[in-house]
């Protein structure tokens, strides 16, 4: 006998259709199968086989301008992020290394940067400050991992849990913490701060010590910064030669601020620099040279001198469960989001592949002592300007980083520390441009309290615990709506007798079961003498069991005092549950 499905399409009518000829059905492995070893799949996991054989020769030479612009600005600023996170400066070199080669396989967006951030810096700084240096790798290899995961399952939808009041309030409280961290370099200070408040009140116990020379340095720079950064919002009329000379040195200078800034302070430094003074300028000081060494993660914490174990591997993961959880989180919105940015609705954003490439760059990087790293809004714009053609400015942009650790890093000793932290709040005034006030245009009323609440958590308590409480706080706000959802009620008074018509506004679900119920009783006990009860079920587009019955309960309760009861517009969904718990004494009407 033939399988039949039945297909509702009108109110009183079926049609039945019989299925002939239907096939042994396959298995889950043989789906799974079938879809990886295919020619479309290969091609969404490896993106550079359907960009490379298109790559013209005219597309190198922007690919080289991007890559070397986007480097000039990744060194200085890899620098200034690895000690936001507590590491030797080197550290930032090494995270910039890998992403560039990896994302040019893997990644689906041409001008997205990979490398180390500020909000992924100061998400380690607490387990680096007290575990040093391997706890940082070994986070890396982690978070990447996770990452992969959820980009091979396709399991990127958890995101959705998180939203963007959360995503902007945990932001918001990192730009501060951020920035307070560079409060002790900007004004020649030394001290160790954990977290926003301590760092505060550290920076007034220290007042008096401030360094006059480290002050000034660090606030010209700021203002340099700013200036060149407008610098590139002006337009040069006309299309003479010199017009397009000066056009793009003011996109040059704009471009490269950061590195023009660095370089020029360092300068500076060296020329007032006197050994026999206590007024120096505070220096960054020795930098490893070299590139960093290929060594498999570390997957428990030894003393680098006797190699005595101070965390083994179960250890390890305990002491650092809450940052293996928040890295991944913040490292897929922050590359999503830019991918989505900058792909303009040109180009349709393959989320699940993002993740794999940012996944991708960190487990290969953590072999080469990086920390955790992702898309990066600023080098992102950076890239787009330039002009970028394909991911091969990433490759370009690596290879200037490789360079810079390999022969430039004597150089680096007379980098004064004002001028880097100066560059860190430059940053974080992009990103809270990029991902708080700009989003804070369209929110809502009800996203502030979420907001609210990962901000202060995450200034006062945590940035890790300030975006959990606040994502629980958004999905207590979402569940209590769903247990109290708008119901409309009308009633119609003749001398037979009341009809009562009842409407939710929205979908029913099982909170608000009991809600539902007693709304409706309250209603019918307002009345003398009800003859007929409406369920105008038109906005209901989901309807759960735990609501059904509640509606099959009061249908039932109303037939036995003689009421008549309708459900009218009823959705295909919403009638299915209704069938399956066959309200006798209910009449059905679909929409």
């Amino acid at each position: 006998m033939n399988p039949v499905s039945v297909r509702l399409v009108t109110m009183n009518s079926f049609e039945v259709e019989t299925t002939q000829g239907v096939g042994r059905k396959k298995s889950f492995l043989q789906t799974k199968k079938e879809k990886i070893f295919r020619k479309k799949t290969l091609y969404s996991r490896l993106p550079i086989l359907q960009w490379l054989p298109q790559f013209k020769v005219d597309n190198l030479l922007s690919d080289l301008i991007a890559g070397f612009s986007v480097g000039l600005t990744l060194v200085p600023q890899s620098l200034a992020y690895a000690t936001v996170g507590g590491l030797p400066p080197q550290y930032g070199l090494y995270a910039s290394i890998m992403g560039g080669f990896v994302y040019a396989l893997l990644g689906g967006t041409r001008s997205l940067a990979i490398g180390p951030v500020a909000l992924l810096a100061i998400t380690i700084y607490p387990s680096v400050t007290k575990f040093g240096p391997q706890v940082a790798v070994f986070l890396c290899f982690t978070s990447g991992l996770i990452e992969l995961i959820l980009g091979l399952f396709n399991l990127g939808f958890f995101l959705d849990f998180i939203s963007l009041a959360v995503i902007d309030g945990f932001t918001s409280a990192a730009a501060l913490t951020i920035s307070s961290t560079q409060l002790k370099s900007l004004f020649g200070l030394n001290y160790k701060s954990d977290g926003f408040l301590h760092a505060i009140v550290q920076l007034f116990r220290n007042i008096n010590d401030v360094r006059l020379a480290d002050t000034i340095m660090g606030m010209t720079a700021l203002v340099a910064l700013f200036g060149m950064r407008a610098l590139g919002r002006v337009k040069v009329s006309g299309f003479s030669t010199k017009s397009k000379i000066i056009s793009k040195l003011i996109w040059f200078v704009s471009t490269a601020r950061n590195a023009i800034c660095v370089f020029v302070c360092a300068g500076i430094a060296v020329a007032t620099y006197d050994a026999e003074s206590d007024g120096n300028l505070k220096l960054i000081g020795n930098i490893t040279s070299g590139l960093p060494p290929f060594d498999v993660p570390p997957f428990q914490l030894t003393n680098v001198t006797t190699g005595e174990i101070i965390l083994s591997f179960p250890e390890l993961l305990s002491a650092t469960g809450f940052s293996m959880i928040i890295l991944p989180l913040v490292a897929i919105l922050e590359a999503v989001a830019i991918a989505k940015a900058f792909a303009g609705g040109k180009k349709k954003v393959d989320a699940s592949q993002e993740i794999i490439a940012i996944g991708a760059s960190n487990v290969v990087g953590s072999f080469f002592s990086s920390f955790p790293v992702t898309g990066s809004f600023s080098r992102t714009a950076v890239n787009e300007a330039s002009g970028v053609q394909t991911p091969i400015s990433g490759v370009i942009t690596s290879i200037i980083v490789i360079l810079a650790a390999q022969f430039l890093t004597p150089y680096f000793y007379y980098i004064p520390k004002a001028s880097l932290a100066a560059v860190i709040v430059g940053a974080v005034i992009v990103m809270v441009e990029y991902h708080v006030i700009m989003p804070m245009w369209r929110t809502k009323k009800s996203d502030l309290i979420p907001f609210a609440t990962t901000f202060f958590s995450g200034l006062l308590f945590g940035l890790e615990l300030g975006i959990i409480v606040g994502t629980f706080v958004h999905l207590f706000m979402m569940s209590f709506a769903n247990a109290r959802p708008p119901i409309e009620i009308g009633v119609t008074r003749k001398e037979a007798g009341a009809t009562v018509v009842v409407q939710p506004r929205e979908s029913l679900v099982f909170p608000a079961a009991d809600y539902f119920s007693n709304i409706v009783k309250k209603a019918i006990s307002k009345e003398e003498h009800v003859t007929t009860v409406i369920f105008d079920l038109a906005y209901v587009n989901r309807l759960d069991f735990a609501t059904a019955k509640t509606l099959k309960g009061l249908s039932d309760n109303f037939a036995s005092s003689n009421i008549e009861v309708l459900a009218i517009n009823v959705m295909p969904k919403a009638l299915e549950v209704l069938e399956g718990i066959q309200p006798k004494n209910m009449n059905i009407t679909i929409s």
